[in-house]
């Protein structure tokens, strides 16, 4: 801030002293200018009001480059413009300015990923957060959703224990699950919505939406912890896993006193007795009603979506 008032001070006392015109000055203005708009970006992400200082800092240059003028006394001028134009470019300047560039391809959700434009971006979750990568969902339901989980052909096997659900598996072009850690950090940094698509292997069609979705941290296994209002046409099937922990074959957390539903279902869930939904299950063609969401359908989607 300090830089920014001096710079400001400087143009006001350039502007005074401007008198005729001087293609010298018009240059090293444009290269002042130049500067301002490449750090304008990554101030105004990091502070407002510096961002807005800089933006009427920057109003001030166009103006006196509209004007085309130069002091009398070209020497000094010169001299001044110079200095200014070093101190613009100073070390404590691009030192930040390439931290903020080294980071920039990554984006703070899948909100603000290419409209239409599905596939793989890289994800931050805050200032500190390590980025990594995520397929966002642009194409469906009005885009924006980070996939949780996506099934479609069989090939992954998600018969896996607790330690490979808290990180992840498979591969974000082909099958895979994301992990239960990447799911708390991201329903619990701000509010998201939670999406299931499937499709059964006839190719028929359905969803569910809820409004709002969040799990809780490790220490709480993963709990589903937050689940809104439902609406769709696959039927409310995950209301009966609501406030229930994550259970695999390895960490059984199910209220089932005579089976371990991990491994009764061959999966891992948020299982209450068995029951309901199981899309982390076998993978097979069965006929069974879409109301219980379970071990069937062709086309398994779990999305989220970051609310504004």
């Amino acid at each position: 801030m300090a830089k920014l008032d001096y710079l400001q001070y400087k143009l006001s006392e350039i502007e005074l002293g401007l008198k005729e015109r001087d293609e010298e000055v018009k240059e090293k203005l444009t290269k002042l200018e130049e500067s301002i708009d490449g750090i304008q970006w990554a101030i105004y992400r990091h502070d407002r009001d510096a961002g807005h200082n800089l933006t009427s800092l920057n109003a001030q240059s166009r103006k006196i480059l509209a004007q085309q003028t130069a002091c009398a006394n070209h020497e000094q001028m010169r001299m001044e413009i110079a200095q200014l134009t070093s101190k613009t470019n100073a070390t404590s300047y691009m030192q930040w300015f390439t931290k903020q560039t080294s980071i920039k391809g990554a984006l703070k959700s899948c909100k603000e990923a290419p409209a239409n434009k599905s596939g793989v971006y890289s994800i931050q979750l805050g200032e500190e957060g390590n980025p990594f990568d995520a397929f966002c969902e642009q194409n469906s339901f009005g885009g924006g959703w980070l996939v949780i989980q996506y099934r479609f052909d069989g090939s992954l096997d998600f018969y896996r224990n607790w330690t490979e659900y808290q990180k992840g598996f498979g591969s974000l072009d082909r099958e895979f699950w994301i992990g239960l850690e990447k799911i708390y950090q991201l329903t619990s940094s701000r509010p998201h919505e939670l999406m299931v698509e499937v499709k059964d292997f006839s190719g028929s069609y359905r969803y569910a939406h809820y409004e709002k979705f969040e799990v809780g941290r490790e220490v709480e296994q993963y709990i589903l912890k937050t689940l809104g209002t439902y609406n769709g046409t696959a039927g409310d099937s995950l209301r009966s896993h609501y406030n229930m922990k994550f259970s695999t074959f390895d960490r059984d957390n199910d209220n089932d006193s005579s089976q371990n539903c991990g491994v009764a279902r061959h999966g891992a869930w948020w299982y209450y007795s068995c029951t309901s939904s199981n899309l982390n299950g076998r993978y097979a063609n069965c006929h069974t009603s879409y109301r219980n969401f379970t071990i069937c359908p062709h086309h398994h989607h779990h999305h989220h979506h970051h609310q504004r």
